[in-house]
């Protein structure tokens, strides 16, 4: 009793067994949280996925396309707007997106390495669960870890699935120059890859015949047009020939026996290539004879 007359109730502090257990089930809540993000959106075969999406995009080309109030061909509108605001002008929107490609491209890989690099960190905290245990601080940072990689895929995913933004080129680049381009707007268009085919290109003795397709592409598309490149390897490289193709198949004659060759193709640039960081490139080397492989196919 106090000296008020009610009765005092000892406070007992929770034993060490029941903070031992609250540890515990806190523990085991993380790993299945942790295991549950590995075995799905972290399993290998989305990481796989998840990287090739991003392959692709680095491998990618990048055009501007003009969208006016007035029905336009892409040709004529890309003629108006050259000679309205000028190679100079023109130059400074390309570099405008180009600059915007080249940084989204930079954030997507750092999202990528810090999920690698996440998901390893949680590999690792679920592997020493099983065999010593951790102590609170290890669990707070495994906590902290989980959330942020989280939040990195989904970053990666929104980043991915979204476009440049649309440039207005009367708010930014055409202020105070008359209505005639009151609407006129600036989009980018990705392109997917040009790549070999490389069961397909296979060499006889004297000739390679190469073709090539464009990732994405279910059929070949008509109209576009290609840059083919010869250069000889040894003992210096050195370009031999080129040529412009108008479909997906290049037969390159009079090659010398016994030898390796290297071969590029890539699209024409043209007025609306803003970005095209790579370009594909094989190395084939002809027969030492003129016996054929088995598996070599003929231009058609």
């Amino acid at each position: 009793m106090t000296s008020s007359g009610f009765p005092v109730h000892a406070v007992t502090p929770p034993s060490r067994e029941e903070n031992v257990v609250a540890d515990i089930n806190s523990l085991s809540d993380l790993k299945y949280r942790i295991q549950e993000l590995l075995q799905s959106t972290l399993d290998h075969s989305s990481i796989t996925v998840m990287q090739e999406k991003l392959l692709l995009k680095q491998r990618s080309s990048y055009h501007f396309v003009i969208q006016t109030e007035e029905p336009r061909s892409t040709s004529d509108s890309i003629n108006v707007i050259w000679c309205y605001l000028g190679p100079d002008r023109l130059w400074h929107v390309k570099s405008w997106i180009r600059t915007q490609i080249e940084l989204l491209l930079a954030y997507l890989e750092m999202l990528f390495q810090e999920i690698t690099i996440s998901r390893q960190n949680l590999e690792a905290f679920v592997a020493k669960c099983e065999q010593v245990e951790v102590d609170t601080d290890e669990v707070a940072s495994a906590e902290q870890k989980l959330q942020q990689i989280q939040q990195y895929i989904r970053d990666f995913e929104e980043r991915m699935a979204s476009n440049i933004e649309p440039l207005t080129l009367n708010s930014l680049f055409l202020c105070g120059r008359g209505p005639l381009f009151s609407l006129v707007q600036m989009s980018v268009l990705t392109l997917g890859p040009v790549m070999f085919n490389r069961e397909k290109s296979l060499p006889s003795y004297n000739s390679i015949c190469l073709f090539w397709y464009i990732v994405g592409e279910q059929s070949e598309e008509s109209g576009c047009v290609f840059r083919v490149e010869v250069k000889s390897v040894a003992p210096q490289e050195k370009l031999l020939r080129e040529a412009i193709c108008f479909n997906y198949v290049y037969s390159v004659q009079n090659l010398k026996p016994n030898t390796c060759y290297k071969f590029t193709v890539k699209r024409m640039p043209n007025i609306t290539l803003v970005y095209e960081p790579w370009i594909d490139t094989l190395h084939l080397k002809t027969l030492s004879s003129r016996q054929q492989n088995k598996g070599s196919k003929g231009c058609q």
